[in-house]
């Protein structure tokens, strides 16, 4: 059986300021098994950042029980919180890092939460952590003379250096480009398989939530159902595309669907196919994001059924529409662009 990183009952949480209070967490009952990655949503001033400090011992909470890694937080002494969060690595969107010192020895700072190592145990683990951030070559160097998304890695390491069972990460990608968090995604994601730690993730970044292997969002201090997160967000987006022109979304829609069905007729849909869509959707029209990101996901959507429900016939008379309505976009299909589609859809001869 799954052991229990953290088990969270009837969890209450106020902010007191005087006389009054406002309640931040209401009535939070969640466990989290060993190992994966959960992903805490939900828009700002809903608790997750509230929920993890607590969690990792950082906050106390008075009503409800917090049980995380055998230790219960509710009415825990000040030595048994120190003795927790000796046990958490933290990692946040601000890294921390002390200036004057190498990644080495921002690294080790994170060695001095756990127990007592030899200098030879102290230098493998550093070196070992640091490879696995891909930060070995950068040992001797200091903050300034790193990228952001190098300065985040060393943050990593050092939280990672004690191999903890359990990892609080707050906002870890916000600060950082596409290529950065997903590297990052992946570095948790290789921890969680190799020693059986448990991430749990506070994050605005939608493009990170495919890595997750679970997903808890929070509302108003309260945990929401997956279902009605999603109807919540589809239903907002749905109403800020209502603004468009109906022909105006009917031709975006239809331009985007003709991109997704040339782009997986491979049956593949690589990333720089997936930014290509974006440039050509967003050149379209005047789109914000959250449209933009919903256009394109429904294309793709009915791209792909379209592409596992037909023949190989079938499927080049709809390519041939589709690289069609593609050329069409600017209001003119030139010879160029016709010989192009011929040369696409016939098949290659083979010669004797």
């Amino acid at each position: 059986m799954t052991a229990l990183s953290v088990r969270i009952t009837d969890l209450q949480y106020s902010h007191q300021k005087g006389e009054f209070g406002r309640k931040v967490l209401s009535d939070i009952s969640v466990q989290f098994l060993s190992g994966g990655i959960t992903v805490l949503t939900g828009p700002s001033g809903s608790g997750k950042s509230t929920l993890l400090t607590i969690i990792g011992g950082l906050r106390r909470a008075e009503l409800g029980s917090v049980d995380v890694l055998g230790t219960q937080l509710v009415g825990a002494s000040e030595k048994q919180l120190v003795g927790l969060r000796r046990q958490i690595g933290f990692i946040f969107q601000q890294h921390n890092l002390a200036p004057a010192l190498t990644v080495r020895q921002n690294i080790h700072m994170g060695l001095q939460l756990g127990p007592r190592c030899s200098h030879k145990e102290a230098v493998e683990r550093i070196e070992s952590v640091a490879s696995k951030v891909d930060m070995r070559e950068h040992l001797d160097k200091r903050p300034n003379e790193l990228s952001g998304g190098q300065q985040q890695r060393v943050g990593i390491a050092r939280a990672l250096v004690n191999e903890p069972k359990l990892i609080l990460a707050d906002e870890p990608t916000a600060s950082l480009d596409r290529d950065s968090g997903q590297a990052v995604m992946k570095i948790l994601n290789d921890l969680t398989r190799q020693q059986d730690s448990t991430v749990l993730l506070v994050t605005h970044d939608k493009r990170i939530l495919e890595s997750a292997d679970a997903l808890l969002t929070l509302e108003d201090g309260n945990i929401i159902q997956p279902s009605d997160g999603l109807l919540n967000d589809t239903s907002s987006v749905i109403r800020a595309l209502r603004k468009f022109e109906r022909a105006h979304f009917g031709q975006l829609l239809s331009f985007s669907n003709a991109l997704a069905q040339v782009a997986l007729v491979d049956g593949v849909l690589t990333e720089t196919e997936y930014q290509v869509m974006r440039e050509c959707i967003s050149q379209s029209g005047t789109v914000s994001d959250a449209e933009l990101e919903f256009v394109l996901e429904m294309a793709l959507a009915m791209a792909e059924g379209w592409r596992e429900d037909h023949g190989d016939k079938t499927r080049r008379e709809t390519l041939a529409l589709a690289l069609e309505a593609v050329a069409a976009a600017d209001g003119h299909i030139s010879d160029i662009e016709r010989k192009l589609i011929s040369q696409l859809l016939t098949p290659p001869t083979l010669k004797a």
